[in-house]
């Protein structure tokens, strides 16, 4: 009987070694096709050099990969011409304001903040600071995101010379974080990653036009000038932007 039970103990921990090896192995699989994806995709679009963030202080940096991630997926959306990413912009409060991905179309001027982070997050418009809470012992305070995008908007409304009715901003939490303990109104666009891209798709749709194609060359072309980009970069997609003139955004 005992050597019977022996063999039982001996097969069970065999089992629970190949289960654990192979999860390793899907594992280990998965994060070289998301590697590899990712990676071809920092090279074909223009974020590393709108961003001056190489490959790998893109990828081993928390905050610079989400708004990677971000910069992607509102590129599919609006064109590469018509997102930018970086922007350093002056404040009220501080010298310069830096304004993850903004994006413009007929429809409006996106303004993002982008929050990289998985667990609870707990917070609400009127609160100085919002929590992530990843365990019981494992909590970290970051700054009230409505209140950093609001200085965000009001940069753009005062650099552009445009009306808040002209600003959608956006707060985007990764997929990985948990929103349901925030309070805040659904008119503050706080959103997970496909959350908000369902929202631009629909607001596209149901929104008149507000910035005529011009306007949107220039405002644009001003917002190059703030960017985080050599003078050689800039001027050649200062070019690249004219040509939006021609087209329709």
């Amino acid at each position: 009987m005992s050597k019977r039970k022996k063999k039982n103990e001996a097969f069970e921990t065999l089992v629970t070694i190949i289960v654990f090896v192979i999860e390793f192995i899907f594992r280990t699989i998965r994060r070289i096709i998301v590697l590899v994806f990712d990676f071809v995709t920092f090279l074909t679009t223009k974020y590393g050099i709108k961003s001056g963030n190489n490959f790998f202080k893109m990828y081993f940096d928390k905050g610079n990969y989400g708004e990677f991630i971000l910069y992607r997926k509102v590129v599919r959306l609006f064109g590469e011409k018509s997102v930018i990413t970086n922007i350093y912009l002056d404040n009220r409060n501080t010298d310069t304001t830096e304004i993850d991905v903004l994006a413009i179309s007929s429809k409006g001027i996106y303004v993002f903040e982008m929050k990289n982070y998985s667990g609870y997050i707990y917070g609400s418009e009127k609160d100085k600071n919002w929590t992530q809470v990843l365990t019981k012992w494992n909590k970290y305070k970051f700054y009230n995101p409505l209140k950093q995008n609001y200085a965000h908007t009001k940069a753009v409304e005062n650099y552009l010379g445009v009306s808040d009715k002209e600003i959608i901003p956006l707060i985007v939490f990764s997929d990985r974080s948990k929103l349901s303990k925030i309070n805040v109104g659904v008119e503050q666009n706080v959103f997970q990653y496909n959350s908000a891209m369902k929202f631009i798709k629909k607001y596209e749709k149901k929104s008149s036009k507000i910035i005529t194609s011009e306007q949107q060359k220039t405002f644009l072309i001003q917002l190059l000038e703030k960017c985080n980009m050599s003078e050689e970069v800039k001027l050649k997609h200062i070019e690249d932007v004219k040509e939006l003139q021609k087209q329709n955004l």
